[in-house]
């Protein structure tokens, strides 16, 4: 059975503010209507994840909220890691292999550019800067996530609210 990564970028955050903490920085109102655009995307494409990873920033968090009501997902089913916040390439791609096998798809929520530069080293496909609340999917064919590796997966589908239809005004 092939195996599904899903990797979003948070969407559209707060300027940080004078004195104000990076992880506490939380989405716009324009951040908040993306996610839910996203989280309906994915609920009428009928997707079910078997975990959802967010990093520990409250946008990244507020993201991954606000998709899994949009998918009627159980809250328990989001975790938070702190090693998705400011995490390197190759960090991201560590926590990547270590997923418990026993999960085929997954949505990983987390920042740029790390998430951009993972999901073309994953995929060998030019991607880009994804923009706020971008999401690449991923397909591997394999046993176990610890076999993933740079270029062993096939992008399936790139989205980002752009594409979905319907205006995003402030």
């Amino acid at each position: 059975m092939p195996r599904y990564l899903y990797l979003l970028r948070h969407a559209e955050s707060q300027e940080k503010q004078h004195n104000e903490i990076d992880k506490d920085r939380d989405l716009t109102a324009r951040g908040l209507r993306e996610s839910l655009q996203v989280g309906t995307y994915l609920f009428k494409e009928n997707t079910q994840f078997d975990a959802v990873h967010s990093s520990v920033a409250q946008r990244a968090k507020s993201t991954a909220s606000l998709i899994a009501d949009a998918m009627k997902l159980k809250v328990e089913k989001v975790l938070e890691h702190e090693a998705l916040y400011e995490a390197s390439t190759r960090t991201f791609f560590q926590f990547i292999t270590q997923l418990n096998d026993e999960h085929h798809r997954v949505l990983c929520v987390a920042h740029n550019p790390a998430i951009s530069y993972l999901a073309e080293s994953l995929t060998k496909s030019e991607i880009g800067d994804m923009p706020p609340a971008g999401l690449a999917i991923i397909k591997f064919n394999i046993q176990s996530w610890k076999e993933v590796s740079q270029g062993n997966g096939e992008l399936h589908n790139y989205i980002y609210p752009g594409m979905l239809g319907g205006e995003l005004r402030d």
